[in-house]
């Protein structure tokens, strides 16, 4: 027998290597379908969703942790209410492709159309996604992975430069039942992030359509 050359040996060792790192690539990407795929079905049975929620934001510059604290409401397929209790008292709602925003500064609340307003576009665009795990639309803003399978939790990496140029990435953890978000962690470059923690969370039950507007 032929002994086979030190070249030839490594080159065998890569190619078997390579191949453990496929196989093990693909079982990833069969675990995250399996996932997303079941994910995909709870979102389909939710008409509605009521949480409170502690957001807590650090800034490494400073060395501090800002803590706020508010409600997060939403109603298939386009209604939404965010809104801060603490420090401040300001928020707003959606109701299919308008809304409108207020603060504690003053009674006046200000009206709003998405087609007009780019920052809620993206902001509104982004909690429905979720709400409604939109999952054609979030593979398309992210690259996604399994970061751990019990709870579930998914990290994501955006796609677009402009948004993987401030965003790190995220980090979405979904309840044990799987049917709502528990947390949400965006990390920045600069080691800033924040934390959003839902609680209280409870589905399909009825929302008054007058919190929308």
């Amino acid at each position: 027998m032929t002994p086979t050359s030190a070249p030839t040996r490594t080159l065998i060792a890569a190619l078997l290597l390579s191949l453990a790192f496929c196989s093990s690539a693909l079982a990833q990407d069969h675990a995250v379908e399996a996932v997303l795929a079941r994910l995909g079905a709870k979102a389909a049975s939710i008409t509605t969703i009521s949480s409170t929620f502690v957001q807590e934001k650090r800034l490494s510059v400073f060395d501090e942790t800002i803590v706020s604290t508010g409600r997060f409401l939403f109603a298939s397929p386009d209604r939404l209410r965010w809104e801060y209790f603490t420090p401040m008292a300001e928020g707003f709602a959606l109701h299919g492709d308008s809304g409108v925003r207020w603060t504690d500064m003053g009674d006046t609340r200000t009206k709003f159309a998405l087609r007009d307003d780019p920052a809620m576009n993206v902001i509104t665009r982004q909690l429905l996604a979720w709400a409604t795990f939109d999952r054609q639309w979030l593979s398309g803003e992210y690259g996604i992975s399994l970061a751990a399978e019990s709870p579930v939790t998914l990290k994501l990496v955006p796609k677009r430069k402009d948004a993987a140029a401030v965003l790190d990435y995220l980090l979405i953890e979904f309840s044990p039942a799987e049917d709502t978000v528990r947390r949400v962690e965006m990390h920045d470059h600069d080691g800033d992030f924040t934390r959003i923690l839902f609680e209280n969370a409870t589905v399909n039950i009825p929302l008054e359509d007058g919190l929308f507007r």
